[in-house]
């Protein structure tokens, strides 16, 4: 049955808005400072090697924490854990800003992808309100968001880097956070009403979905998809800023080009 939205009240589903909002600042989280990863390695003092886990490290624990995310919102709800999601973001966002180290830095990046759950239920919350046959269009608007973003942050990034230094790129993501915590707190109904059991009832159904065919066609697409664009946003970085010498503005504005393809 299809669940009734009205912008800005949360006692009805959320606005397309909404979760356009949720699905950018993900992506925006992931790739804003890409840039400033040079800048980043000569500030802290270390080999780049060891800023670059801030991307590698963060693609391999968004990939865990996607795990999780469904699960407790089966359980427990979308809106808390996504009020949830935010506020973990704001907080290990703040630490990013003000580290002085690079393990402290690392642990705070590796904090931040709780924001995933951006991603993973604002997917979710559309098939709670519409039926699947009209699903399609509005996740459509949710992957524009999720285009879009990869093409406009790296770009912001490298400005706000020359401008401001690394650390205003994780200023950024703290004030988008806030804007989008607020949003949601004021639009996003809880749209789960059948929430499950118990966390051992959804595992049992991992099984036959492992099982399926077609979920593999479509993971092994996304897999190989998403895993050419990252290898790049873990390379990039170094090869242009490093090697070439572009500086954090022209080198996020190539980031425009492959995330356009992606």
């Amino acid at each position: 049955m299809q669940q009734q939205s009205r912008f800005l009240d949360r006692t009805t589903a959320p606005h397309i808005v909404s979760l356009v909002a949720v699905a950018g600042l993900s992506a925006l989280t992931m790739n804003i400072f890409l840039p400033a990863l040079p800048a980043m390695a000569l500030d802290l003092r270390v080999d780049y090697d060891r800023v670059q886990v801030l991307v590698s490290g963060y693609i391999a624990m968004t990939a865990l924490v996607q795990l999780v995310i469904g699960p407790l919102s089966d359980r427990y709800g979308r809106r808390p854990v996504m009020i949830g999601a935010l506020l973990i973001l704001i907080v290990s966002s703040l630490v990013c800003l003000i580290a002085s180290s690079i393990e402290v830095l690392t642990f705070a990046r590796m904090i931040q992808t709780a924001v995933v759950a951006g991603l993973v239920l604002s997917r979710a919350i559309i098939r709670d309100m519409v039926p699947m046959d009209e699903a399609a269009s509005m996740i459509g608007y949710v992957t524009m968001g999720m285009t879009l973003i990869p093409m406009i942050g790296p770009t912001l990034g490298g400005v706000l880097s020359d401008n401001f230094g690394w650390r205003s790129n994780f200023a950024a993501i703290l004030i988008a956070a806030l804007a989008v915590l607020l949003l949601v707190y004021r639009d996003l109904g809880e749209t789960n009403r059948q929430k499950s059991g118990s966390f051992s009832e959804q595992f049992r159904a991992w099984p036959r979905l492992l099982a399926s065919p077609r979920f593999w066609g479509y993971t092994m697409a996304g897999t190989f998809t998403s895993g050419a664009f990252f290898a790049f946003l873990g390379g990039a970085p170094f090869v242009g800023g490093t090697l070439m010498g572009l500086t954090p503005s022209m080198l996020g504005l190539q980031f425009m080009f492959i995330a356009a393809g992606y």
